[in-house]
């Protein structure tokens, strides 16, 4: 086993903290992206392209009625149909960027929180919220809700464009159907933007939920524990059944909202346009371009239907990532652990009533082996963490349940023992460490490995500290 180190490496919870980045507000962290406006750019340019190109037909119409050369508007016409595909294109290729960035500055926000609130590092109840919000909800929450605002953008662009075509080429009938159409569609909206957020909300809560007790589907459906695996599943049919239930209220809602908006856009156009076409006071050329513009118009109209439903289910998108914001937001205000009354724990043989009277016991020390004994919660592992807060970075701590901790060498094909000899090398090569914490080491070790990493940790404490928690009794 190695005893020093070639090269000098710094604790990576040593060099983050000391950033100590101020966090952006929740909104400016995703619109504060350099991608963002380059891609709203784009949006506009492409529903420019796209909107000239009903102009450019009506004047094909009109001049080729009129015996007219038609040609140079024809050609107008055919390249705005097909130019918009590339700032289209280009704009869908900035939004994932965006998207990717406003993750990233995310993360980093929760690495950061994590880092600097001081939370405890056994908050369960936290670090089940975080895990599930960051590891499994905050990607596809964030690209929804970027998504959502490209598409409203370009449905925004499209409507208001759409208007000015309608006014300026077509009869002034449909322009007041139009508006008609939107007050109807926003009516519907205030109508049940509430009771959408409302239910997103209480479906996403429920999600996290029931992913968290899915996350612990492996030691309760492969130990064959008859009795955890009755309990899991009883968990998992309460929390599915919670979530399912509320996913489909808020499906249906959304449908019915869909429904009604559907009427409400698409009503008012069909019946001015019979009207128009019924009444015989159009020019033949108008009732030409309505005719050939029809596709165009009920794409207008849906297009409005498709705007003000985004916009309704801005509700729901909203809720959401407020979830991914409140799991932020908790780390701040997390406190850690507080040991209430007192600790009954030997060192060395020594007895202890508080944690940081061990502090004081090795305080002439620089080397040596301090061994925590007591019995099962008397407070060997609360100790550990109140020394690891005391010494920072000078110290590490390897918590006896340590399967996520992030090392340089991938040793998950190795023992368990052979696992924490190379944990235990790693950390000797950081020439910063002075204190090495361990609970528990010996837990789930037979007694060769145990003799062996015992002589290692014998060895060790010649040009360390090491501060021990041992699971077996007599054994220093």
């Amino acid at each position: 086993m190695s005893t020093g180190a070639a090269t000098i490496k710094t604790d990576s919870a040593s060099s983050t903290s000391t950033r100590r980045p101020t966090p952006p507000a929740n909104w400016r962290l995703v619109f504060m992206q350099r991608t963002a406006l380059p891609c709203i750019v784009f949006v506009v340019v492409h529903q420019s392209a796209v909107a000239c190109s009903t102009i450019f037909l009506t004047d094909v119409i009109a001049r080729f009625q009129a015996g007219q050369e038609y040609f140079r508007e024809l050609y107008l016409y055919l390249a705005a149909m097909a130019i918009p595909y590339l700032p289209g294109c280009a704009s869908f290729i900035l939004l994932q960027r965006w998207i990717n960035g406003a993750h990233y500055s995310l993360v980093d926000e929760f690495t950061a929180a994590v880092i600097n609130s001081g939370v405890s590092y056994r908050n369960d109840p936290l670090r089940e919220s975080v895990g599930a919000v960051l590891a499994r909800n905050s990607f596809p929450v964030l690209k929804d809700y970027i998504s959502f605002i490209h598409d409203l953008a370009s449905f925004s662009l499209n409507s208001i464009l759409s208007i000015l075509v309608i006014v300026f080429l077509l009869p002034s009938q449909l322009a007041g159907g139009y508006c008609l159409s939107l007050a109807l569609c926003f009516l519907i909206v205030i109508a049940l933007q509430k009771s959408i957020a409302v239910i997103s909300s209480d479906c996403e809560y429920a999600y996290l939920k029931y992913s968290g007790v899915l996350g612990r589907i492996w030691p309760n459906a492969t130990l064959g524990n008859l009795h955890n695996e009755s309990i899991w599943r009883t968990q998992r049919d309460s929390a599915g059944r919670a979530f399912y239930c509320t996913s489909n209220r808020l499906e249906v809602l959304r449908q019915l909202g869909n429904l009604l908006l559907a009427v409400a856009s698409l009503g008012p156009t069909i019946f001015l346009i019979a009207v128009i076409v019924r009444s015989g006071a159009v020019e033949a050329s108008v009732i030409a371009a309505l005719i050939v513009s029809l596709t165009r118009i009920f794409l207008i109209v849906n297009s409005l239907s498709a705007l003000v439903y985004r916009i309704l289910d801005y509700s729901s998108l909203h809720a959401r990532i407020k979830v991914v914001f409140d799991a932020r937001a908790a780390l701040s205000g997390a406190r850690r652990e507080v040991v209430a009354g007192s600790i009954d724990i030997s060192v060395n043989g020594t007895k202890i009533r508080d944690a940081l009277d061990i502090k004081h016991l090795i305080a002439t020390s620089k080397t040596g082996r301090f061994t925590i004994t007591g019995a099962n919660g008397s407070g060997k592992s609360t100790a550990l963490l109140e020394l690891k807060q005391e010494y920072g970075a000078a110290s590490f701590l390897l918590p006896s349940d340590h399967p996520d901790l992030a090392w340089n060498n991938d040793n998950q094909s190795l023992s368990t023992g052979h696992k924490l000899l190379e944990h235990l090398n790693e950390i000797l090569e950081i020439e910063s460490i002075q204190y090495i914490l361990l609970d528990e080491w010996d837990a789930n070790l037979d007694k060769n490995n145990t003799t062996k990493i015992d002589t290692v940790l014998e060895a060790l404490s010649t040009q360390k500290v090491i501060i021990e928690a041992r699971h077996r009794k007599g054994q220093i």
